[in-house]
């Protein structure tokens, strides 16, 4: 399966002051397979930034579970 992500952080709606902005959420795979990269775009697509992931690297084959990721980049 193609990688399947959620933010969950900012919440939806919520107002960004200027400055540094920290995004954050989960994303999983299917099938065993890890996530081994998460990229986001803060402007509707036009450019992406890869995330950070964050916690243990699972055993190849063995990622049942989703992976943190976290991305940090600056906001006008």
């Amino acid at each position: 399966l193609p990688v399947q992500s959620a933010i969950t952080q900012p919440r939806p709606g919520a107002a960004v002051p200027a400055g540094e902005l920290t995004v954050k959420g989960y994303a999983w795979s299917g099938g065993g397979r890890e996530v081994v990269r998460v990229d986001v775009s803060l402007d509707g697509g036009r450019s992406w930034q890869v995330a950070r992931l964050a916690g243990e690297r699972p055993v190849p084959g063995r990622a049942w579970a989703w992976a943190l990721w976290e991305l940090r980049a600056p906001v006008a």
